[in-house]
């Protein structure tokens, strides 16, 4: 999985991206793969998770600053559509009038082109999206969806060694992620985030390991294809 630090090195992303699903028999067999719709608190070890299940499951991460980044540049989204043939495409349209008509979705600008961005990245399979409203954007039928969660002293250890931060500052951290990501979904989408029935399967990352994790996310491919 390639692992984001630099403006460049999005763009690399993107263009490696870009040309795999321009490129017919890669596009193909890409297509084939599932798409995995992770939401997560704060310091629940979702980044580490999503990472394991890319490697093992042979999956590409896309995050939020990956999914953000092609959004809000209009002509890299459109390159993303066009890599759609015309079937996929057509499904595209049907999806975002949809999604336009249901729960009260935001028509505002910025979510038009993340629906785009996140219907386009689906209809090519093989990806794991990390946030940014996956589980409200695509429909149930096109994405497995999880929820990771564990108890707040669980998280806060975790943060405290990922990021190098004090108790303190580990709160304040988790405080200010989660309620960015309610406030996101909760304005886009008018729906609570952590109300379990968006999801096909909610998980205490703190009682269930990552290799068991791994073993329920392939069953749930199973049961799916």
């Amino acid at each position: 999985m390639i692992v984001m630090t630099s403006f460049e090195n999005y763009e690399r992303f993107l263009e490696v991206r870009l040309k795999t699903w321009n490129d017919p028999v890669k596009s193909k067999k890409d297509k084939l793969g599932p798409v995995l719709s992770i939401s997560r608190e704060t310091g629940s070890g979702g980044i580490r998770i999503a990472q394991m299940l890319a490697d093992q499951l042979g999956m590409v991460v896309y995050d939020k600053e990956i999914v953000e980044q092609i959004a809000k540049v209009t002509q890299v989204s459109e390159q993303l559509v066009m890599t759609l043939d015309e079937k996929y495409r057509s499904e595209l349209e049907n999806w975002i009038t949809m999604t336009q008509n249901e729960h009260g979705i935001s028509s505002d600008s910025y979510l038009a082109g993340l629906r785009k961005v996140l219907f386009s990245i689906a209809a090519h399979g093989n990806a794991i999206l990390l946030g940014r409203g996956g589980n409200f954007l695509l429909p149930v039928a096109k994405r497995i969806g999880l929820r990771l969660v564990a108890p707040l002293d669980t998280r806060i250890k975790n943060i405290m060694v990922d990021m190098k931060l004090s108790e303190e500052s580990a709160r304040k951290h988790i405080a200010r992620g989660d309620e960015e990501k309610r406030s996101f979904v909760k304005h886009s989408f008018k729906v609570n985030i952590e109300d379990p029935v968006h999801y096909h399967l909610t998980i205490n990352t703190a009682t269930v390991k990552p290799e068991m994790i791994l073993e329920i996310v392939k069953a749930m491919i199973r049961a799916e294809s």
